[in-house]
């Protein structure tokens, strides 16, 4: 006997693949070199350019936050409601961890936005990371042979 189709499975599947697209294009973003390496051809991996791994990353956000807010407020939002209620007042009582992870996600936005160590570090190795792919040489790094184009 077959069964109705399951909104449910369909989401869970969704998140698992949505994440997973967000992960691998947001690796290979951090190491893709920007624009025309020396030779002049334009960088290409898995057949796709750095604008359109950016596409994809952000299309994939967008589905992952979409089906996030399906999931918690569909199929799980009085868990959902319950656990914040529970919660928020556990953690009212309890100020000192609220307020130490709103200080680390300020710190990491702004340190990010100001360049501070050790943010600084970790978008600059990004960057070294992806002008190394352009080198002194005119030879692609091994596994992109043959996926630039010339203009």
């Amino acid at each position: 006997m077959k069964q109705a189709f399951s909104w449910r499975i369909f989401i869970s599947f969704g998140l698992c693949l949505s994440f997973i697209m967000i992960l691998v294009s947001g690796v290979i973003l951090y190491i893709f070199p920007g624009g025309r390496g020396n030779s002049g051809f334009i960088w290409e991996m898995a057949g796709m350019s750095k604008p359109a791994w950016q596409n994809q990353h952000i299309i994939f956000g967008f589905a992952f936050s979409l089906l996030s807010l399906f999931h918690l407020l569909l199929f799980n939002w009085k868990a959902f409601f319950s656990y914040l209620k529970t919660k928020t007042t556990e953690g009212l009582s309890r100020p000192g961890e609220l307020l130490i992870i709103v200080m680390l996600c300020m710190f990491f936005g702004v340190g990010t936005y100001f360049k501070i160590q050790p943010f600084s570090g970790i978008l600059e190795f990004g960057k070294s990371i992806a002008k190394s792919w352009d080198g002194n040489n005119t030879q692609e790094p091994k596994g992109m042979q043959g996926t630039g184009r010339r203009d």
